[in-house]
């Protein structure tokens, strides 16, 4: 690998992303795709490029991000994909020799860190408003047919590493982008089928995409203000089930309100207002008396919820009735009304930074739980074994016990430490008569 060309590439397209900025390396390239031709950076070489089959900002990225580009192809003989949410922050070269075996493998991406399933995945994606139930039905339909079974794995694409130029690999990724053209806009759900289906040997990087010290992802730029939420009704445990309804949220000077009937009879409601960075909401309220507990996500701040790089997602538990009226009053404002939102960002990178090093410290922590578990089980059976051998050799002892105490056995002992001819015979016959 010491010789090979190695390049960190991403893709932006329209206003979606920011260019992040990049731990800069020797002999490492770093190149942006962009369409945007205000976009501009002293420390990424800028590549410009048309949307010439009409396919519209985001698959134009993902058709970058899965099929590469022709100046990859010439230029490099590994390219290190990153999201445009995606920041470098150490060296490229010290990751790919701790991480990846990039000479045995011609692939390799990071295990997702939460989920193992593309069934799972698909549900998620509701939950987290990141598609619809009516596009997921079919792909789930065709994983089915397939006979793709659950708990294969998933992966986090957000940073892909490849030797692009090897023929399975490009065969595999044709696939993948012919999947996402075909179904849902989800890229996540297809990536491991392709790995089954053409039977790609790669590397899977057991650490935290997003908790590492090389990758950190920023939150996605929001170009719209809240104006809806997606509500999530009882326990969603698959796609086809899945009862959940995209809400307008209603604005006055007083405040915000959401209505609702209860579409069935549950004990849980969950509200996916989305990703808006910097966002507050406060004074939450629920016209009903049946609940029992209100629970948020995003930064506590006071009495306000500040939201973070993630989802702001309010769940609450109760008795709720089919028909039941429900409504759901709040504030929402914007924290540079307040706080200088430079101040502000960097308070809540710092705070996510935090919580993800949080949480995957307690997966860390439960993961190894879970192998000492397993050890001590371990140990514990091959416990008992040993005790099953000793009260068998036991039993075997016993008859040579009753041997030792009786008169013969003073007899016999002395013939034990001779080795002439007649001893040995005396004892062939002493030991076959006993």
């Amino acid at each position: 690998m010491s010789n090979e060309k190695i390049c960190v590439y991403t893709c932006i397209t329209g206003d979606y992303d920011e260019l992040q900025p990049v731990y800069q390396e020797e002999g490492i390239d770093y190149i942006c795709f962009t369409n945007n031709r205000n976009l501009k950076s002293a420390e990424w070489e800028m590549i410009y490029i048309e949307d010439n089959n009409n396919l519209g900002n985001m698959l134009l990225s993902r058709e970058i991000k899965i099929l590469g580009h022709p100046l990859l192809k010439d230029r490099y003989d590994i390219s290190i994909w990153i999201d445009g949410a995606v920041q470098v922050r150490n060296s490229i070269k010290n990751f790919l020799n701790q991480y990846c075996e990039i000479d045995k493998y011609n692939m390799a991406c990071f295990r997702h860190s939460v989920r193992d399933c593309v069934y799972e995945e698909a549900i998620a994606c509701i939950i987290g408003r990141k598609e619809d139930k009516e596009n997921l039905v079919p792909v789930l339909k065709m994983l089915r047919e397939e006979k793709y079974p659950e708990h294969y794995g998933l992966a986090e694409c957000t940073v892909l590493i490849r030797r692009h130029n090897n023929i399975l690999v490009k065969q595999a990724m044709k696939l993948w982008f012919e999947l996402l053209k075909k179904y849902a806009k989800r890229d996540q759900l297809y990536f491991p089928y392709v790995v089954r289906n053409m039977e790609l040997n790669i590397q899977w990087i057991d650490m935290n995409v997003f908790e590492n010290p090389y990758f950190f992802s920023k939150s996605h730029r929001q170009l719209k203000d809240i104006t809806s939420c997606r509500i999530v009704f009882g326990k969603c445990r698959d796609v086809e089930s899945c009862a959940y309804q995209d809400y307008v949220i209603e604005e006055n000077d007083r405040g915000c309100k959401l209505q609702f009937v209860m579409p069935l009879e549950c004990e849980d409601i969950l509200i996916n207002f989305g990703t808006h960075f910097g966002r507050m909401i406060y004074n939450f309220s629920i016209d009903v008396s049946e609940v029992t507990e209100i629970s948020y996500s995003g930064l506590p701040v006071l009495k306000y919820h500040v939201f973070d790089n993630e989802d702001m997602v309010i769940r609450i538990r109760g008795k709720f009735s089919l028909g039941q009226k429900i409504g759901l009053f709040f504030n929402l404002s914007r924290t540079d009304d307040f706080l200088d939102q430079k101040f502000l960002d960097a308070i809540i990178d710092s705070y996510y930074y935090d919580k993800r090093t949080f949480n995957n410290s307690i997966r860390s922590m439960e993961q190894q739980n879970q192998k000492m578990n397993y050890e001590y089980n371990n140990i514990n059976q091959k416990y008992k074994e040993m005790l099953d051998r000793c009260s068998e050799l036991e039993k075997r002892l016993k008859p040579y016990e009753e041997i030792r105490v009786s008169p013969l056995y003073d007899k016999v002992r002395p013939l034990c430490e001779r080795q002439d001819l007649v001893t040995k015979v005396i004892r062939k016959v002493i030991l076959k008569r006993y």
